[in-house]
């Protein structure tokens, strides 16, 4: 038989190695700290469907191992945070974790009696930390994408803007966690999670147009910043009160470049308050985000307003909506309707970085 050339082991070394990157890039899990917000003293799980679920406790005290699926007496377990751990009918563990049968993702809802319930799919994990349960959901990373593109954008914007958010979220969580006990929260601190859509979905049929792809600046994914609406300019780092945003956005300067979409669409809300909610000072992101964890988040929707004092309180004009860094989705959404691409929809609002495959 003859020997295989230098050139045909060379281009199949070459494929082995592009099918691994894709393997690596179908098959990566993102850890995310889920409803963390309302800081839970008790999360129900239920199996979505009917799918079952493995659950099985780890560490000191009574572990065990429970399937719940969808019959009546079997379709919820109620974890509790109790001094000596996690407590779930009965059972005390250190940690619990549900899969599948197989020890693979699942799809599952988790409850936060009387605040919220959403569904994952996945793996999940819960433990006791500072007397209040942390849960964790190992996400693969493409459903992570479309979970936060749903979340970000409607579903019905031109389905070229549904690509930048794609490659805009994918890039952000490429280029590293954000927390020591799990990658990223849930919230918009991190990236605003939620169900999985439709597999059906617009929001996964742009995910999987651009399976894989990411930013890169300096050859490293980017840790990609966006907002609504941004007023008819992004700003930069410093234009919203930022030296630099951790160790992941500090190479990258973030450029103001103009958002004709904005311009010519303005955004315009009013906002009035008693004379005991003195407004931060404007364009300054920290400042706004600290009033509205005490005001609420719709106090001020954007840092670019003007505040005037008026029959002893403040009224508040402004003109944005977000921290206007990065991708205003606003425009990016008006760009895509106009017939620009996704790839220059990006390019615009992050200028001189590249589109790269993930490796």
């Amino acid at each position: 038989m003859r020997e295989p050339s230098f050139r045909t082991l060379l281009l199949a070394s070459l494929a082995a190695f592009a099918f691994a990157a894709h393997a690596f890039a179908q098959e990566k899990t993102v850890q995310f700290g889920v409803l963390g917000l309302f800081h839970p003293k008790e999360i129900v799980l239920e199996p979505y469907g009917n799918q079952a679920l493995l659950v099985s406790g780890i560490g000191s005290g009574d572990s065990a191992k429970v399937v719940i699926n969808g019959e009546p007496n079997k379709r919820r377990l109620v974890f509790r945070a109790e001094k000596n751990g996690v407590t779930v009918n009965g059972k005390s563990a250190e940690k619990w974790i549900a899969t599948a049968r197989d020890g693979g993702a699942a799809e599952f809802a988790l409850t936060v009696p009387g605040k919220l319930r959403r569904v994952y799919r996945g793996e999940f994990a819960v433990e006791l930390r500072r007397n209040e349960l942390v849960a964790i959901v190992g996400i693969e990373l493409e459903t992570a994408v479309a979970s936060i593109v749903a979340a970000e954008m409607n579903e019905r914007a031109p389905l070229e803007a549904l690509k930048a958010q794609a490659v805009a979220t994918r890039s952000f969580l490429a280029a590293g966690g954000r927390h020591s006990e799990f990658e990223f929260c849930d919230s918009t601190h991190c990236q605003f999670l939620k169900s999985p859509p439709a597999a059906s979905s617009r929001v996964w049929s742009a995910v999987a147009a651009t399976r894989g792809w990411v930013m890169t600046f300096e050859s490293k994914p980017l840790a990609a910043l966006y907002s609504s609406r941004c007023g008819g300019r992004t700003r930069t780092l410093h234009d919203a009160g930022y030296d630099s945003i951790g160790a992941k956005g500090a190479a990258y300067p973030y450029y103001a470049v103009e958002c004709p979409w904005c311009r010519k669409h303005p955004l315009e809300w009013q906002r009035t308050f008693d004379a005991e909610h003195r407004p931060p000072a404007p364009g300054d992101e920290r400042q706004r985000i600290a009033t509205v964890r005490q005001w609420g988040w719709s106090a001020l929707p954007g840092d670019d307003f003007k505040a005037t004092e008026e029959n002893g309180g403040w009224r508040i004009n402004g003109h944005n909506a977000g921290h206007g860094i990065g991708m205003c989705q606003y425009g990016a959404i008006g760009m895509a309707a106009s017939g620009i691409g996704y790839s220059e929809i990006l390019a615009h609002y992050y200028p001189n970085t590249s589109l790269s495959r993930l490796r």
